[in-house]
């Protein structure tokens, strides 16, 4: 019984040894669960982030779709535009060519009319300075014949 008393002092004697590493051992686990969870929060930030700039992706992909559709659509616009005012431009530049025509050809028929009016007043002038002759011619017959 001595033998069997030894072993139960000696399970006594080992039992604080074994509590103690217990105790150490759950404290290291406690230890290791907390850092397991702040590197799963971490994680779960991470993943949070991760996702709000996929989705920022997502969204700022689509919105650059809307950009490029926009600006198609602003192009063939513009396009059009174009394609007007250059045909505004060449019916413009048309009637300037015509009016640039016509204000050369009343300038040739101004100055026509010009040489014709001087034309007349020279056969005028010359008309009046032989009615003139007349009248003085007449006027010195009448006076002979008076006297």
């Amino acid at each position: 019984m001595a033998a069997h008393s030894d072993r139960g002092g000696c399970r006594q004697s080992h039992r604080p040894g074994f509590l103690l590493y217990l105790s150490l051992m759950i404290d290291r686990l406690h230890h290791f669960i907390g850092e397991l969870q702040l590197l799963q929060k971490t994680t779960e930030a991470a993943k949070m982030q991760n996702r709000g700039i996929e989705d920022g992706k997502s969204i700022n992909a689509a919105a650059e779709e809307n950009k490029t559709k926009n600006w198609g659509s602003e192009i063939a616009t513009l396009k059009t535009k174009i394609k007007k005012l250059k045909s505004d431009c060449d019916a413009k530049a048309k009637e300037a060519k015509t009016a640039e025509t016509e204000a050369e050809a009343r300038k040739k028929q101004s100055e026509g009319f010009l040489l014709e009016y001087d034309r007349l007043l020279a056969e005028n002038q010359d008309l009046r300075t032989q009615l003139q002759s007349i009248e003085q011619g007449l006027s010195q017959s009448d006076g002979k014949k008076s006297m």
